[in-house]
């Protein structure tokens, strides 16, 4: 085993380690972090493979100055969190003990792992095989430092390669999830897939339907900002994860588009993915602009294809996706509002002051009721989305000077005032009270009604009574 070379670990983190081993404990710094600091990235989710006992744990971390508090995490499995006193969170996770050493009548299976540092390395290399990627398996024993690499993920870092180790069928089995992960390490690391590995993700994407829905949905968003997400989200597509976890979004897959485009609506929506700002919520609202493509598309005599109401489709269905998603409120009414305003700022006249400022207050999208009033998306947000799909179109040229006149323009409409939201001619309580309501998603419905009716000028900006009876039809599809 070759030592590792310096790893800059927090002086927390190594405290524990050190503890760990001081008390005659096999200990291990393993996974992700490994990998980056080999890869020279930054560390990030820090895991420990321990021969101690949780309470042993606990014993090691009693009364330190670096360990806030330890807390159960899966402590049936043997793991539990130590809160390190900068605030950061490390998972500590007993080894399971290699079946050699249960074997052993006169060694009992809860001390096997603890005889000695070799038994407690042959344990760690058995736990090495059965992690989801060769990269994520190396391990630095502590306190020598030696890289323990039972599955050959040295050479695979060096090669750029992402491989299950052992049987890829067999670790995808084991947990599902490892199919979106793999697409997501591809996109984060820029890594290829081996081929068996490859292979064995089409086999194993249908058991993501048994997948909870909110493991789906941080792996998904953190392969969306990733910075090759592009190579990502083919990796899910080309495996069939796609079509089980976004279905909507597969269905864009030979979407034939207008000649506007030179993309079908799937690659179209890929690459607008990848030219968005690299913001959660905006690659959300990247990936799901044209998701009502496939239902409202047309073809008219003349051979003209059209999507007429696509957005206001695409709109509801990205709601829906969201909630299946179990996205909170404000993430669900963010996306959700992008893509219905994803074409707003095509056809802005940027000359327009008036038509400038109307969108803009259109765009801009706050919290119902809250003090001090808080922006869940901004016209520049918007921006950015109508700047990427322009981007993945034929016309991707004309990014540049659209954004240069569109930027100018929201510039002077902030001049102009449109910083704060429109005043509303009635509070959130006052609504409660005139409606009978309580507090909660209603009052939210209820005041941006009432502020989109202002900003199109359907009631004026001072009318109590119609800015009522504006709340009251809002909220009518939601009385029970």
């Amino acid at each position: 085993m070759d030592r590792a070379p310096d790893i800059a670990l927090p002086k927390d983190a190594a405290a524990l380690l050190e503890a760990l081993a001081a008390r005659g404990h096999g200990s291990a710094l393993v996974g992700g972090s490994v990998r980056d600091a080999l890869l020279h990235r930054p560390m990030h989710d820090l895991d420990v493979v321990t021969s101690a006992t949780p309470d042993e744990v606990r014993t090691a971390c009693a009364r330190s100055t670096w360990c806030r508090d330890v807390y159960a995490v899966g402590e049936r499995f043997g793991t539990v969190g130590v809160v390190l006193s900068s605030g950061e969170v490390v998972e500590v996770s007993r080894v399971r003990p290699p079946a050699t050493a249960i074997l052993d009548t006169t060694v009992a299976p809860a001390e096997a792992h603890q005889a000695s540092p070799a038994a407690f390395a042959e344990a760690l290399a058995l736990d090495a095989g059965l992690r989801d990627f060769t990269v994520n398996a190396l391990a630095v024993l502590w306190p020598s430092r030696e890289v323990l690499d039972a599955t050959g993920g040295i050479a695979d870092l060096s090669a750029r390669l992402l491989r299950a180790p052992m049987d890829p069928q067999a670790r995808f089995a084991e947990d599902p999830l490892r199919t979106l992960r793999a697409a997501r390490f591809v996109a984060e690391l820029d890594f290829s897939l081996e081929a068996e590995t490859a292979s064995a993700l089409a086999d194993a994407a249908p058991a993501l339907d048994r997948v909870a829905p909110e493991r789906i949905r941080e792996e998904l968003a953190k392969l969306l900002v990733a910075p090759n997400a592009l190579a990502g989200l083919q990796v899910l597509h080309d495996s069939g994860a796609l079509a089980v976890v976004l279905p909507e979004i597969a269905a864009l897959g030979g979407v034939t588009q207008p000649d506007f485009h030179d993309l079908d609506a799937l690659s179209h929506t890929f690459q607008a993915v990848s030219l968005a700002p690299p913001v959660r919520t905006l690659r959300w609202a990247a990936l799901l602009h044209d998701v009502g493509k496939p239902s409202t598309r047309s073809v008219d005599d003349t051979g003209r294809i059209r999507f007429l109401q696509h957005p206001r489709v695409g709109a509801d269905i990205a709601d829906a996706i969201c909630r299946r998603l179990r996205m909170s409120n404000a993430e669900r009414l963010a996306i959700v509002h992008l893509v219905r305003e994803h074409m707003r700022l095509g056809d802005l006249p940027a000359d327009n002051p008036r038509a400038v400022d109307r969108a803009v207050r259109r765009l801009d999208l706050w919290a119902g009721g809250a003090i001090p009033p808080r922006r869940l998306v901004s016209a520049e947000d918007a921006l950015e989305i109508e700047l990427a799909d322009l981007g993945a179109t034929a016309h991707r040229a004309d990014v540049p000077e659209r954004r240069r006149a569109l930027e100018e323009a929201l510039a002077a409409s902030r001049d102009r005032g449109t910083r704060l939201p429109p005043a509303l001619p009635l509070t959130g309580p006052e609504l409660m009270r005139a409606l009978n309501i309580a507090q909660g998603p209603q009052v939210g419905v209820a005041l941006r009604a009432i502020e989109s009716a202002i900003i199109d000028g359907r009631i004026p900006a001072g009318d109590r009574t119609a800015a009522l009876a504006v709340a009251r039809e809002a909220l009518r599809p939601n009385e029970s």
